[in-house]
């Protein structure tokens, strides 16, 4: 996990606003279930998503070239933290981006073979 590098959705827009902090932009699904209950409760078809300081910055992060343990590191080292407290708070926040699917995790060969005996090429999981 910790050689893997977490990298953005890029289905999902985002932008900075005034305040330098990441907006993203996720787009209402489009099936039969959102149309009937759209029909009944107002569900936008957009919703904007705001980011805070450190949230910012793990998304800067998420370009799929860092690692998961060079976040860590950076992230220990800006917010004066121990890795430990980097590391759970960076994992658990990590989780629930990928849960929401606004980020995946590229995995090179090399580790994919060593968890999945074998696997060729880059992987999106």
């Amino acid at each position: 996990m910790l050689n893997s590098r977490p990298a953005r959705n890029e289905e999902l827009t985002w932008e900075r606003n005034d305040d330098g902090e990441v907006q993203i932009t996720v787009k209402r699904q489009e099936n039969w279930k959102v149309r009937l209950i759209s029909k009944i409760f107002y569900i936008p078809k957009n919703r904007k998503i705001t980011l805070d300081e450190v949230g910012t910055e793990v998304w800067q992060l998420c370009n799929g070239r860092n690692t998961v343990a060079q976040m860590i590191e950076g992230l220990s080292d800006k917010y004066q933290l121990n890795r430990k407290e980097a590391e759970v708070s960076l994992l658990a926040y990590l989780k629930t981006m990928a849960q929401k699917r606004f980020i995946g995790f590229v995995i090179d060969a090399k580790e994919a073979a060593k968890d999945r005996g074998g696997a060729s090429g880059k992987k999106w999981v």
